[in-house]
């Protein structure tokens, strides 16, 4: 049996260095309890902000721009449920209407 253990660690930058604070990618999805892999689609579809060193193994982002995206973030309604059933009810009927002229073209020909 192998031992893990979790640490868990939690700081504040005062109002005064998050201008100039820098955080990179697991700490700026932890900031808001997300996976990294979320961060980086946020971050690639545009709505989290880009960041502000983008190097190899170093990409960082400023903390007063992932408070300000948390917030917007928090603000936003997330019941999105009756749109994504209504995109998803589209894409069914697309796809049966799709099924019925193949069965028809296979019958017919």
């Amino acid at each position: 049996m192998i031992a893990t253990k979790t640490i868990t660690t939690t700081f504040s930058v005062p109002d005064s260095m998050a201008d100039v604070a820098l955080a990179d990618a697991k700490t700026c999805a932890a900031v808001g309890a997300m996976s990294i892999s979320w961060w980086h689609a946020e971050v690639a579809a545009g709505r989290a902000p880009a960041p502000v060193i983008r190097k190899p193994r170093c990409t960082r982002w400023q903390i007063s721009a992932v408070r300000d995206f948390y917030s917007r973030f928090a603000a936003e309604p997330q019941d999105k449920g009756a749109a994504v059933l209504a995109q998803a009810c589209k894409a069914s009927r697309a796809a049966q209407a799709k099924r019925k002229m193949q069965n028809a073209a296979a019958t017919g020909a």
